[in-house]
């Protein structure tokens, strides 16, 4: 993308007046730390953090100066100077919901809710189960997510009347089990369909796959299985990591096709039962590495498919972890092994990536490589078609989750007060990638995205989900401010600065998007009903949008997306999706704790406000239930015909507008 000389000029003259500002926070600190002859403990190793009564993390009572060596750690000091608004007694009595009579001291608190990831530091990471085991409550999982919203209501909203927490653990959707078969001995052959409908079933499998079907080498594919239906005994004990493959995808074929079981199981249970029990062990190097990756992967996306996301994540990272052993994860020379070869390395490592990356979001656990270790090129640097340049931005999609995870679900002293920055970070990767994304739409779809190109559609879900992982923090901040507001019993509105708002419209949006999407998909009857990627999209984006009705209703301007949803959710039940029951148990339990703590009726939003308005509070601090950030920013996001992905210029307008002044006002303190 072209530079932007004014915006570059611009950007300049912010990061100076922000040195210059930092420089005299710096300099205020540091005389006033000297002033202290018993300030002598810089290198005590003592967290800065504390759990309340409730489980939640909250500033301790430790010396200021923990905070004041971290980094960014100038962001959360307030306008006087004096003392860290992340640790004074009053900040500490308003993230408990004790009132203060100070308006300004409230008003500090609410900023430093934006200066922390509270997924991350301070809601619980472990919590018991009704049977008595403690679960980690990974900080980027949907499923996680869901927990901590429900335990957090219930502990401080009695009125909610909260049921007992369902806790869909792994294997209540559908548990398959499978008792790991001898490697010596020939696996079972028997009822399994003639060629013909196998044929039909890998071809129906590849169809619904999409970018996934990349885990199928096709042509090595067909050879093995005319070999199989010629000798099936020889040929699946010769070659039984093929054989894995084969009966896997007989197992996703029949649960495209075939209608829901009256049991609830899936069709085609059988196969993938079978097929687990040939999976690799632990042992060692295996006559067919390669092959023995993609069955890796292709049992974590169905383990993935039936709710077993331990499994899923674990069969993932073996795969993961046999592409390091094997080298594939750097560059393979074509004068090595063949053009042919290096490219199936290059091919399999990718999709591996893609799906590591995606589980470990869901799962909420860091990846096992970082994107530093990886030499092997991108798909459309060697290869220039329409997939393989898909390919690619898929993988770039995965990168950008990565980073997501790395800053906005970042751990450690640094990522302190840091929450706003980062976001913005990941604003200007979106806003690239966007440009990219938009480019290519473009080029091989004239800009209209047609119900049945798969590819393009993933490639939109995809990129808002990724806004919607970012920006869910600061709705859990919002969510906690929202429910000490209603502790007090005060009808004052929410004072959020504009850039604050603006995000929260972007996570709304955004939501409102996929699930519009999707119920055009359903429509037409093309969801991928079975495979676990659309039920995320739609519980994820329906969470977020409850929370967003109770918090500032005027952000989301109809309901129409109620409609979507229960559409969509129709139709995944439908089709046998297993978890598709669970997920809408969960999302009416959210709806009926919510009440307590949604307006009646949602208010017509006003207007647009400037950013210089004088109806603004004092400090750009506005009532959120009172800004139309759509007429500000123009997002156009919710038409099939046009650009489906964020606008590059709407992306960079609202990381330009969180720089300085924005971040400044959101975290640290009110500037001039």
């Amino acid at each position: 993308m072209p530079a932007n000389p004014s915006r570059a000029k611009s950007k300049k003259c912010q990061r100076a007046y922000l040195r210059q500002l930092e420089e005299q926070f710096t300099k205020g600190r540091s005389n006033s730390r000297h002033s202290d002859p018993l300030n002598t403990h810089h290198n005590i190793p003592t967290s800065s953090f504390a759990g309340d009564e409730d489980g939640i993390l909250s500033p301790s009572n430790g010396p200021s100066f923990l905070l004041d060596d971290s980094t960014g750690g100038h962001w959360r000091r307030a306008s006087h100077g004096l003392e860290s608004a992340l640790n004074t007694t009053q900040t500490r009595h308003i993230e408990n919901g004790q009132p203060t009579e100070d308006p300004d001291v409230e008003q500090d608190g609410h900023r430093s809710r934006f200066s922390r990831n509270p997924l991350v530091d301070r809601d619980p990471s472990f919590a018991m189960t009704p049977d008595g085991r403690f679960w980690y409550m990974g900080p980027t999982s949907s499923w996680s997510f869901c927990r901590r919203v429900l335990a957090l209501i219930g502990r401080r909203v009695p009125e909610a009347n909260c049921p007992p927490d369902p806790w869909h653990l792994d294997g209540m959707a559908f548990k398959l089990q499978w008792r790991p078969f001898p490697a010596d001995e020939v696996p079972d052959v028997t009822n399994l369909p003639p060629l013909d409908y196998a044929l039909f079933l890998f071809n129906t499998v590849k169809f619904y796959f999409g970018f996934l079907s990349f885990m199928i080498d096709e042509e090595s594919y067909l050879r093995h299985l005319h070999e199989f239906y010629d000798d099936p005994p020889s040929k699946a004990a010769s070659s039984r990591y093929w054989y894995t493959q084969y009966l896997l995808v007989l197992a996703f074929g029949k649960a495209f096709l075939t209608p829901r079981n009256p049991s609830g199981t899936p069709p085609g249970h059988q196969y993938a039962s079978r097929a687990m029990s040939l999976l690799p062990d632990l042992s060692g190097m295996h006559e067919d590495p390669l092959t023995c990756i993609q069955a890796l992967s292709l049992a974590a996306v169905y383990l993935q498919s039936i709710d077993m996301r331990r499994a899923a994540f674990q069969n993932i990272g073996q795969a993961l972890r046999s592409c390091i052993i094997e080298g594939i994860h750097r560059h393979v020379p074509e004068e090595l092994c063949g053009a042919e070869l290096s490219s199936r390395c290059r091919t399999i490592f990718w999709v591996v990536y893609m799906l590591d990356r995606e589980f470990s979001a869901l799962i909420g656990a860091p990846s096992s490589i970082r994107d530093e270790d990886i030499t092997v090129r991108l798909p459309a640097e060697m290869e220039g078609s329409v997939e393989h340049i898909n390919l690619t931005l898929h993988v770039r999609l995965s990168r950008l989750m990565a980073q997501i995870l790395t800053t906005v679900y970042g751990v450690g002293d640094e990522f302190n007060g840091s929450l706003i920055r980062n976001t913005q970070s990941i604003l200007h990767s979106m806003a690239e990638l966007s440009h990219d994304l938009t480019a290519f739409l473009n080029e091989h779809f004239h800009g209209l995205i047609s119900r049945a190109s798969k590819m393009a559609i993933r490639l939109m879900l995809a990129h808002h989900h990724c806004v919607v992982l970012t920006t869910r923090p600061l709705v859990m901040c919002a969510l906690h401010m929202h429910i000490e507001k209603t502790e007090r019993n005060t009808s004052q509105k929410l004072s959020l600065s504009p850039a604050v708002a603006s995000l929260l419209q972007c996570c709304a949006d955004s939501a409102q998007t996929i699930l519009q999407t999707l119920q055009t998909l359903a429509d037409d009857d093309l969801m991928d009903a079975f495979l676990p990627f659309q039920i995320e999209d739609a519980s994820s984006s329906a969470f977020v949008l409850y929370l967003i009705r109770a918090i500032a209703p005027s952000l989301i301007h109809n309901n129409t997306w109620c409609d979507h949803l229960e559409c969509v959710l129709d139709k995944l039940i439908l089709k046998g999706n297993p978890a598709a029951p669970l997920r809408r148990q969960e999302l009416r339990q959210l709806e009926q704790i919510l009440a307590p703590v949604t307006p009646r009726s949602n208010p017509i939003p006003l207007p647009g406000i400037n950013a210089s308005s004088n109806t603004q509070d004092e400090g750009g601090f506005q009532d959120l239930d009172h800004v139309d950030v759509e007429e500000a920013f123009e997002w156009d996001l919710l038409g099939l015909n046009s650009s489906v992905s964020l606008p590059p210029r709407e992306l960079l307008d609202l990381a330009d507008q969180l720089d300085v002044e924005s971040i400044m006002q959101s975290v640290g303190g009110v500037v001039g």
